[in-house]
C-alpha cells in the first residue's frame, strides 16, 4: 500500500512522511447481448491497468487500475451500450482522507467532449448517484456487474487515535 519515493540524493516530503497513494481496482462484467465502447475518460492520477475500449457481451475483462500519489484519485469511465441510446457512466472519487465514493449510472446523457464541462459532467452525475464505501462495492444492473476495490488512504491509519 505504501510507496517511497526514491531519487538519489532526495528526501522528499512523501518520503520522509510515507504518505501513501490512493488507488482503485474497477472491474466490469458484460452479461448483456451488447457490446460496450469506451466513448471519453477522465481521470487524474496514473492509468496503470488501462480500461478496455470495447467489452464484447458476455465477458469479464482484466481489472482497470488508477493510482495518484500525495492527493486522491478521482475520474469517470464511460462506455456507450452499442444498439441502444444509453451510456454506462462509473465514476469514483478516492481521497487522501475521507470517505471513497462510488457511482455507476445508465442514462441518456453523453460526457462532453471539453476537458472542463468534462469534469463538470462527471462531478453533477457522481452527486446524484454516489454511494459511500471505506474499501469495496459492487453495484448491479441487470446485464452489467461492476465492482470496486478502493484503498483507504489515510482514514484508517489514524483510527483509533
Amino acid at each position: 500500500m505504501y510507496e517511497l519515493i526514491t531519487i538519489k540524493g532526495v528526501v522528499t516530503l512523501a518520503t520522509k512522511l510515507r504518505i501513501p497513494k490512493t488507488e482503485i481496482l474497477i472491474k466490469i462484467i458484460n452479461e448483456s447481448n451488447f457490446t460496450l465502447t469506451n466513448v471519453t475518460m477522465y481521470f487524474n492520477g496514473t492509468s496503470i491497468n488501462p480500461a478496455c475500449l470495447n467489452i464484447a457481451p458476455f465477458t469479464d475483462p482484466s481489472n482497470v487500475r488508477f493510482d495518484a500519489k500525495l492527493r486522491g484519485t478521482k475520474g469517470m469511465l464511460c462506455y456507450q451500450i452499442k444498439g441502444t441510446p444509453n451510456y454506462l457512466l462509473i465514476s469514483w472519487k478516492v481521497p487522501l482522507f475521507g470517505e471513497n465514493e462510488f457511482c455507476v449510472h445508465i442514462g441518456a446523457n453523453r460526457p462532453p467532449e471539453e476537458p472542463k464541462e468534462k469534469n463538470l459532467f462527471r462531478k453533477h452525475i457522481h452527486k446524484e448517484y454516489k454511494k459511500v464505501s471505506y474499501e469495496s462495492i459492487q453495484t448491479g444492473y441487470k446485464d452489467f456487474r461492476v465492482s470496486a476495490t478502493m484503498s483507504s488512504g489515510l482514514f484508517f491509519l489514524f483510527k483509533g487515535i
